[in-house]
């Protein structure tokens, strides 16, 4: 049995061999390579539905504080205090690192108009008597600010709109 292993030629099996599983190997790293290729892509895409969630979350909490205080103005039509001012900033001091200036421009005329109702009301006094000289402009900025909940909705959508892949 000895004589007859050794009669085989061990270096032509090696060869056949070698020959055999060369294109094996080859196709084989073209699979794997392929197989990498498509999990890359997955998790690119998971990653990016990710960073949009995120992002999301930041651009919904800035959107709800808008429609909150344009929803105060429109249910006490005035602002007796500095508070919904200063929850207005507060709620959406990111805006400028989440939207373009757009909505910037869009709170700050929010703000400026409720800090004109504020000053109306104080220049009422104790009594909360509108001056005769404000009653206009009040009816006007509270007549403004009953479209805005619209107005608010159409300008954030674009940002936080989720039926776009």
């Amino acid at each position: 049995m000895n004589a007859a292993l050794c009669s085989i030629g061990w270096v032509k099996v090696a060869q056949v061999l070698q020959a055999l599983l060369t294109p094996v190997i080859g196709v084989a790293t073209v699979v794997i390579g392929v197989i990498a290729t498509k999990i890359q892509r997955q998790q690119a895409a998971t990653n990016r539905l990710q960073y949009r969630l995120a992002l999301f979350e930041r651009r919904i909490k800035t959107f709800d504080a808008t429609l909150e205080f344009i929803g105060l103005v429109l249910r006490e039509a005035r602002i007796n205090t500095l508070e919904p001012l200063s929850d207005l900033i507060r709620g959406t001091r990111e805006h400028r690192m989440l939207f373009s200036s757009e909505i910037g421009e869009y709170i700050d005329e929010l703000y400026k108009k409720g800090v004109r109702l504020h000053t109306i009301d104080v220049a009422g006094g104790a009594e909360g008597i509108i001056r005769p000289q404000d009653v206009q402009e009040e009816a006007e900025i509270n007549r403004w600010f009953g479209g805005q909940t619209a107005v608010a909705q159409e300008k954030f959508l674009k940002y936080i709109d989720f039926r776009e892949p």
